[in-house]
């Protein structure tokens, strides 16, 4: 940890979407004005995993893909506090006190709406107030309308896939390793990476999609999804399965590591009469997201 003075914001930056980046870019500057370092102080796991387990959201982001976007956007440090019960009992002072002795904090910026400690002061005023107690500048950063991880995992539960990503500012995705499946998908021509994510993460609902893999190589290749129970040849309450079609890719990718990025929601999952009526729904699929894949490809974001 650099003794460098800086200046700190704190969230849970789940997603790290484009309103984090907006209010990441605001500490920027003001670290340039100040000459002050930057630093973003994040969790592990959401405050909720804790306090009202039942309560807490699905994930858009591990804690080691938040901490990799917030320092590729451009910060000088970020850490990541546990949250458990000891922390939760701190008060915003307390926690402020934490932040200037063992971070050299001595400036706060505080997200639009953003509140910390177990007194949780109502307003500005009052963190300011208690800031200045020990040796902490505090200030509000503006806000970007309408955008919030909440928002964001609404979106994507509702199958609004290209809605999510204009306010991530990227493409949805899961990383996981690929296991073997039962390869039902090569006896009918489309073999599938069959992947296991991440189990903190959000998983979109049950359908197909088009998707981009980044493959282990760096690679990038059109790919038609499908999330589901696979109900034409599992029987009922079958386990979710995830499983990529990878367009014009032949290779063993067992125990390797692949990342599915989400484009748009194709359609529902649909039970078959037999293999042979999913084999031709399948290929009609394939033209669909080889459609949505063209036009989406071409204006994408930075992955």
């Amino acid at each position: 940890m650099s003794s460098r003075s800086k200046i700190a914001t704190v969230g849970m930056f789940d997603g790290v979407h484009s309103g984090h980046r907006f209010l990441i870019d605001q500490l920027k500057q003001e670290g340039i004005n100040r000459n002050l370092g930057t630093l973003v102080i994040s969790f592990t796991q959401h405050p909720l995993a804790v306090i009202a387990p039942e309560y807490a959201p699905a994930m858009l982001s591990t804690a080691e893909e938040r901490k990799s976007m917030i320092l590729a956007s451009g910060v000088d440090e970020c850490i990541m506090l546990d949250f458990d019960r000891k922390l939760q009992q701190l008060t915003a002072r307390e926690f402020m006190s934490m932040c200037h002795d063992s971070h050299n904090v001595d400036v706060l910026m505080l997200g639009f709406n953003n509140r910390f400690g177990s007194d949780r002061l109502s307003n500005i005023a009052d963190y300011q107030k208690e800031g200045d107690k020990v040796g902490i500048t505090v200030m509000q950063a503006n806000e970007l309308p309408d955008m919030s991880s909440s928002i964001i995992r609404n979106l994507i539960i509702d199958k609004e896939i290209k809605k999510a990503t204009e306010k991530l500012g990227y493409f949805y995705f899961l990383e996981g390793t690929v296991v073997k499946g039962k390869q039902i998908g090569r006896t009918i021509g489309f073999p599938t990476a069959n992947l296991q994510p991440s189990t903190d993460k959000l998983i979109p609902p049950k359908g197909v999609y088009a998707s981009l893999v980044t493959l282990p190589d760096g690679g990038q290749r059109p790919a038609m999804l499908n999330i589901g129970c696979r109900p034409t040849v599992d029987k009922n309450n079958a386990p979710i399965s995830i499983e990529a079609n990878i367009f014009d890719f032949s290779g063993d990718l067992y125990d390797k590591t692949i990342k599915i990025h989400f484009l748009d929601f194709i359609r529902e999952e649909l039970k078959f009469n037999s293999l042979e009526e999913l084999r031709n729904q399948i290929a009609i699929d394939k033209t669909a997201v080889q459609k949505a894949y063209d036009s989406i490809i071409n204006n994408r974001p930075s992955l």
